[in-house]
């Protein structure tokens, strides 16, 4: 069988320069990605200059001159703006750019590339807060309850995706991903940025861990394995379908505070912030994920394991 030609949408992202990573250690070699602000010379280096490719999906024109061009035969859809804790602050730049790129890039599917498939990223963010305890963990028939602007745009990609699909038999399937962590991630999200503090305090930079709400349950899973299993759904999910991803394990947030502070070569005082605790926080958030597993995945690396390489990473980014 040939190599495919992969297109990810937002690869010079987080997640996405781990998916290069995990497709080159499958013997993909094809890659092209796309990014929004500048190159990314760690990506450069993995795939070439030319094939990272600048491109605004809010642009119609240009979102459909790539495909035209490029003719990818899978596309990861990384794409987004993944304001979280800022996403009422930023609600209207957040709807207006998640929802526009996702339609673009689908009419774009539609008419250049009708037969490649498309692996759509959604969030459990969509899942909200669970009513009751038997609601959980959360499967793929979970009621959606968006609880953020943020979480009310995963739901309309994943709508629009679902609408396409249906209309007009494209080729998608649908990923839900629970908490993911890793290097390179950025500190807007929970783990680095509490990483980040230590590391600060190490240095004699911060007197104080900050936090905000630690009672909140979540359910994490390594970068590395979370792009596995978007290989494994690429290749192997059934179209049409949606697969949570996510480790099956709720660990409460202040037992991963302390994990990460005993990984400190200082001792780590903490201390609770009012300005990082949002106006609403989903209590408990563990993926059902039986049918992700079906398809032969299972997540591999453990949570002490992750941590450490955080930690480190950020250290070693200082030095």
């Amino acid at each position: 069988m040939d190599q495919p030609k992969i297109l990810i949408t937002g690869g010079t992202g987080f997640a996405g320069s781990h998916l290069v990573e995990a497709l080159q250690s499958k013997g993909f070699e094809n890659i092209h990605t796309t990014s929004f602000g500048g190159g990314s010379e760690y990506l450069a280096n993995l795939i070439g200059k030319a094939n990272i490719h600048q491109l605004d999906l809010t642009n119609a024109e240009n979102t459909n001159i790539l495909l035209k061009e490029l003719v990818p035969d899978q596309i990861y859809h990384l794409a987004s703006f993944a304001y979280v804790g800022k996403s009422f602050e930023k609600a209207d730049e957040l709807l207006a750019n998640n929802i526009t790129l996702q339609l673009n890039l689908l009419k774009a599917v539609k008419d250049f590339v009708p037969k490649a498939r498309l692996l759509v990223v959604g969030s459990a963010e969509e899942y909200g807060v669970s009513k009751s305890e038997d609601e959980l963990p959360c499967d793929e028939d979970h009621k959606l309850r968006p609880i953020n602007p943020y979480a009310v745009s995963k739901i309309a990609q994943d709508m629009l995706a679902y609408s396409y699909h249906i209309s007009f038999n494209l080729d998608i399937v649908t990923v839900r991903p629970f908490n993911h962590i890793g290097e390179r991630q950025s500190p807007d999200f929970a783990i680095p940025a509490f990483a980040t503090q230590i590391v600060a305090i190490e240095n004699g930079s911060q007197d104080k861990l900050r936090v905000g709400n630690l009672s909140a349950i979540r359910d994490f899973t390594d970068v590395k394995d979370m792009m596995l299993a978007y290989i494994i759904v690429m290749n192997k999910g059934e179209t049409g379908e949606v697969y949570n991803i996510g480790s099956g394990v709720g660990i409460k947030m202040s037992e991963v505070v302390k994990k990460l502070a005993s990984l400190s070569i200082v001792k780590i005082d903490i201390e609770e912030d009012p300005s990082r605790i949002r106006p609403l926080d989903i209590p408990k958030m563990v993926a059902k994920n039986d049918k992700i597993k079906s398809l032969g995945w299972t997540p591999t690396i453990s949570l002490d394991d992750s941590l450490a390489r955080i930690i480190d990473s950020i250290r070693n980014k200082n030095n």
